[in-house]
This record gives C-alpha cells, structure tokens and sequence, in this order.
C-alpha cells in the first residue's frame, strides 16, 4: 500500500515483544536446569548484573541512534 500524498510506501517498524522476550530467556534458564541434572547453579546477582548490563547497552545504542539521526 503506498501513500498517496507522496507515492513511498511507509516504513514498518519491528519491536522487540517483552512478553516472548521474558518466557524465552525463562525457557532457556529452565532447559539449561533440566539438562544440567538439576543443580540448582543460578544465582540471582548474576541475573541482576547481566540485566543491568543489557538494559545499559540498549539506552548506550538508542541514545546513539537518536544523536545520528538529527
């Protein structure tokens, strides 16, 4: 479908779906439980420090994005 006003077709977008986001990283987390015999071998300080890594990466590459495009 192409706009009429100026002929381009728009631009879609692709979000990240937080919900397929958590059940997936839960699903692995619970496959790598399984496989691993059970022992429990999570710890939660690991996952809070890897989550603030992600989530400091993700505003690092959105702030850059946002200074590129002005």
């Amino acid at each position: 479908m192409t706009d009429p006003t100026s002929g381009q077709q728009p631009v879609m977008r692709r979000r990240i779906d937080p919900l397929a986001l958590v059940f997936g990283i839960g699903g692995g987390l619970m496959a790598a439980y399984v496989l691993s015999s059970g022992t429990f071998w999570f710890d939660l300080r690991w996952a809070l420090g890897g989550t603030a890594m992600v989530v400091g990466v993700v505003l690092l590459t959105n702030s850059l994005k946002r200074k590129s495009r002005s």
